[in-house]
């Protein structure tokens, strides 16, 4: 289990995907003005696909979530890990945060614990995967599938692209390096 950030473009065919076969797109957006959006993998494993789920600063307590919470800071609540927006996500589509590379001391520092609570929780946090994973394609509650992204849907989607886009991409490589 470690911290990685997600290819925008393959973020972004998610929402496309989810959208075009749905109708609305519950797959977050990684890319803000500050900093882009980062997620804990791999938490849930389906199949063939690896589910990564992105740590937010949502600080609500809800079924879908945990809170991380960093016992003895001023403000203990630091963000969530938001299991009805996990996405699967193939391994060419994310790249390891290396925390001691990032230059912001506070931000860097920030990163530390909040790996660290995942770490201490890393049952607890695949467990929640599970359970979420379950109900949204059960539609076990039907206010909780509505706020999820549909990941059955995305299963295919993330299919499609590793199938087309990533296979198109490595052909293309391969072409130049026996060029």
């Amino acid at each position: 289990m470690d911290f990685y950030r997600i290819d925008e473009d393959y973020n972004n065919f998610l929402q496309k995907y989810e959208k075009k076969y749905r109708g609305i797109t519950k797959v977050p957006n990684i890319t803000y003005k500050e900093r882009s959006k980062f997620a804990l993998g791999i938490i849930l494993k389906v199949g063939e696909m690896n589910y990564y789920v992105a740590l937010s600063s949502f600080k609500k307590k809800q079924e879908a979530n945990i809170l991380i919470r960093i016992v003895g800071d001023n403000q203990e609540v630091k963000g969530s890990l938001r299991f009805n927006y996990m996405i699967p996500v193939p391994t060419e589509c994310v790249k390891r945060l290396v925390i001691k590379d990032i230059k912001d001391i506070k931000y860097r520092f920030l990163l530390n614990k909040e790996y660290q609570f995942c770490i201490d929780n890393e049952e607890k946090i695949k467990k929640k995967a599970r359970k979420i994973y379950e109900r949204v394609i059960e539609n076990k509650k039907q206010v909780l599938t509505d706020n999820s992204c549909d990941f059955k849907i995305l299963e295919k989607g993330c299919q499609e692209y590793t199938e087309t886009y990533l296979k198109e991409t490595l052909m293309h490589c391969r072409g130049k390096i026996e060029k």
